[in-house]
């Protein structure tokens, strides 16, 4: 199987800042859990983020004393020792996943967008982080069109 996970907001916790507009908190632990688990059973993970490319290069971003702001995605899967787990990470350039996602084959997406989930074809899975907790009911766009 094919299991795909958004990054921001899915595999990290951020919260709004007035100081920096979104601030990294640290990890989903029960999405990497999770990311674990479909890698370790065999399953076949990639990150799939909105994220622009080329700004990854100016990543992580820290604030004054050190602490990260916003990670890069590579430096986050370092942090977590969770790369070897990641077949490849794609960045859709601000553009909806569901085009990535049909190209890869993926049988199975998590994110927090509803707008993303609501753009699955029909032969993906959808999978609703919020607030930090993996929503176990499976989403279909069909279902909730």
């Amino acid at each position: 199987m094919i299991v795909t996970f958004d990054f921001d907001d899915t595999l990290t916790a951020t919260r709004l800042d007035d100081d920096w507009g979104i601030r990294y908190m640290g990890p989903n632990n029960q999405a990497i859990a999770k990311l674990k688990q479909h890698a370790n059973d065999g399953d076949t993970v990639h990150i799939v983020t909105s994220r622009k490319p080329h700004q990854e290069d100016r990543l992580p971003e820290l604030d004054e004393y050190g602490r990260v702001i916003r990670h890069s995605v590579k430096s986050f899967l370092e942090e977590q020792d969770i790369h070897s787990y990641i077949k490849d990470i794609h960045f859709t350039d601000g553009r909806l996943k569901s085009e990535v996602l049909k190209r890869l084959g993926a049988n199975m997406h998590y994110d927090d967008s509803m707008e993303e989930l609501g753009a699955l074809h029909d032969d993906t899975l959808g999978i609703h982080v919020r607030d930090g907790e993996i929503i176990e009911q499976p989403f279909r766009a069909s279902r909730h069109a």
